[in-house]
Order: C-alpha cells, then structure tokens, then sequence
C-alpha cells in the first residue's frame, strides 16, 4: 500500500516537474546580451533572473533557488569556469550552461572539467538554446531533499504506517 502511494506520488510529481518550466539564472557581463536573453526567455515563459557577474551570481545562488545557471566564459573579476567551480562545491541541484564567443575545443573541455553540462557559441541561437534548457529539465532529478517533496514523502509514510497499525 506505501509503494503503491509512493508510485503514485512520484509519478505526480515527475508530472509536475516537467509541465512547469525550469528557474534560470543569467550571468554575463556585457548588459545588452543579458538584458537581451532575459527579455526573450522571459517572454517564451521562463522564470529568469540575471546579473552582470559571477560574484553576483553566488550571492544570488545562496539566497534563492535556481534550476539551470547560463553564465558567460570570460567576465572580469571571477569568470565562468571559477563561478562553475564554486557552484558545484555548493552542491546543489543545478545544470550549467557555459556561453561563449572564445570557443575552441579546449575551452570547451575545461567548462565540462569544472562541471559545466552544455557548452554553446555565442551569437546564441535562441531554438538551440531552449532544446538544451528542456533536455537538462527532462532529466533533473527530482530531489528528495525538497522541503517540499520530504513532507509529502513523511505524510504518505505516515498514513501507510497508521493503516498497518489498525489493522
């Protein structure tokens, strides 16, 4: 019987997760290209925040939520392959995007190293960009360490345990 709500329940949130559209955090240094992108991923139904630097990406990151990162290669100050680094030692459910205008196969290589899940050339061509975005949508796991999901978790454990013990 907790199986069969445990299925149920993990069926209706996989449901969810991939009806609703992912979380998107920016961060590039040069404003018309952010402001660009967040103009556009806003309007095709994203939930989109920006900022002009890796700094500002992590003090973002601690205070909120974010299922995908897109951050620029090369920004002043901290650059993308740092700001992945730190990301990923956060250890926290998020994809990572690089976007870059210096491409090559070893900058290409590094952002994968550090952590990256995609790497993309700039000028961004918006279809590619939100195949990419569905596809680490598609197989971000559902994490049991939600606030949200460990309560629905506890409340189906609880009704199961209740049901055996009026027996």
């Amino acid at each position: 019987d907790f199986f069969k709500k445990l299925n149920c329940y993990k069926n209706s949130l996989l449901f969810i997760h991939l009806m609703t559209k992912p979380r998107l955090l920016l961060v590039d240094d040069d404003k018309n290209t952010l402001d660009g992108l967040i103009k556009i991923l806003s309007r095709d139904g994203f939930s989109v925040s920006g900022v002009l630097s890796a700094y500002d990406a992590l003090n973002l990151i601690s205070r909120e939520n974010f299922d995908i990162v897109l951050t620029d290669m090369k920004m002043p100050g901290m650059g993308g392959l740092s700001l992945i680094h730190e990301v990923r030692k956060m250890d926290l459910p998020v994809a990572i995007v690089v976007i870059t205008a210096y491409s090559s196969e070893k900058t290409a290589a590094e952002a994968t190293k550090c952590g990256a899940d995609y790497y993309l050339k700039k000028p961004v061509n918006i279809e590619e960009l939100e195949l990419i975005i569905g596809r680490l949508w598609e197989r971000q796991p559902l994490i049991p360490q939600n606030p949200v999901v460990k309560e629905k978790l506890n409340e189906i454990r609880n009704a199961s345990a209740m049901n055996k013990t009026e027996r």
